[in-house]
Order: structure tokens, then C-alpha cells, then sequence
């Protein structure tokens, strides 16, 4: 097991550029998508923008308006609707969990990776969330510029467990 530990960002050019540093950690590009998914809380555009960083350009269109030149394309944008619906999917990943009511620590966002696998031209990380029972199968590849991308991530927005209170309230 692999521990990444970040701390939330939510200015785009911070987000970019750290990303940029660590771009040949497989693990840390999924944990910068996570931080974009936590971000859809407070600002939807400015999460959709730092997910065109990090995921593979054929899940992205142009858009001028965008910091990146890109926006999510269709299929992407509907991960960003599952986030939307249930911000405890995000936060799963980085700490929250159904016994603490999916608080985490902005601070100290911690995501844990369980197994690693050579998969096609690329790899594939399980990642842990403590609102489920398997672990989450994410798949990148490293383009071009030696950038690891996320080609397969949609098992990242499914549901979690609701949390404890929520439970009780029937």
C-alpha cells in the first residue's frame, strides 16, 4: 500500500503547476483529479478545468474560455454530475468515511493506493474509499510528454455508503 498526501488547491494556475511537478507519480495525477472533484462544491468551471489537465485529451473539447483551452466532453462532464449529486464520493477517497461523516482535512487530504498492475500500454491503481467495499480500479497511460493521464476513471463517481446519521433517518 501507497499513501499520497496533498493539500487542497483551488486556484487553477497553483493546480497546473504543481501537477506539472508531479507528473511521473501515476498515483499523484489521480489524487489532482480528486482535488478538481472537490472542488465542484464550490466552483463547478474551475473543477471541470483542472480535470482537462489531468485526464486524456480524447475526453475533452476545445474551449477558449477555458484556462486550460479545454472542457470536459460529454461522457467526463457526467462524472462531474455524479460529484455534484453526492460530494461524499469525492471525499471518500481522501479521508472522509461513513462513521465521520465524510470529514476530511483540507490539509491533509490522504488517499490510499492498494495495488498497482501493468494493464495494455499503461497502468492500472486501485485506490481505496472508505464509503465502499472494493476498491476503485482507475486506468492511465503516459502520453507524449511523459504525462501520466487518466484514460479510464469512470468507477471513480459511483455511489458510496451513506453516512451514520443518514442511515438512522427512516
Amino acid at each position: 500500500m501507497t499513501k499520497v498526501t496533498m493539500k487542497m488547491l483551488s486556484s487553477f494556475s497553483k493546480f497546473k503547476s504543481d501537477w506539472e511537478k508531479d507528473v511521473g507519480k501515476p498515483e499523484n495525477t489521480i489524487m489532482y483529479y480528486l482535488i478538481a472533484a472537490l472542488n465542484i462544491e464550490k466552483n463547478p468551471d474551475l473543477a471541470d478545468a483542472m480535470m482537462t489537465v489531468v485526464v486524456s485529451k480524447k475526453d475533452c473539447v476545445e474551449d477558449s474560455g477555458s484556462p486550460s483551452g479545454l472542457k470536459l466532453g460529454r461522457s467526463a462532464k457526467y462524472f462531474v454530475g455524479q460529484f455534484q449529486k453526492n460530494k461524499n464520493i469525492a471525499r471518500s477517497y481522501v479521508g472522509g468515511t461513513p462513521q465521520n461523516g465524510y470529514k476530511i482535512d483540507n490539509n491533509h487530504l490522504i488517499m490510499t493506493v492498494t495495488k498497482k498492475q501493468e494493464h495494455g500500454k499503461g497502468l492500472k491503481i486501485f485506490i481505496d474509499s472508505g464509503g465502499k467495499d472494493m476498491d476503485t480500479p482507475v486506468q492511465l497511460q503516459k502520453n507524449n510528454a511523459g504525462q501520466w493521464k487518466l484514460t479510464e476513471y469512470s468507477s471513480i463517481c459511483t455511489g458510496v455508503r451513506k453516512t451514520l446519521q443518514e442511515e438512522g433517518d427512516f
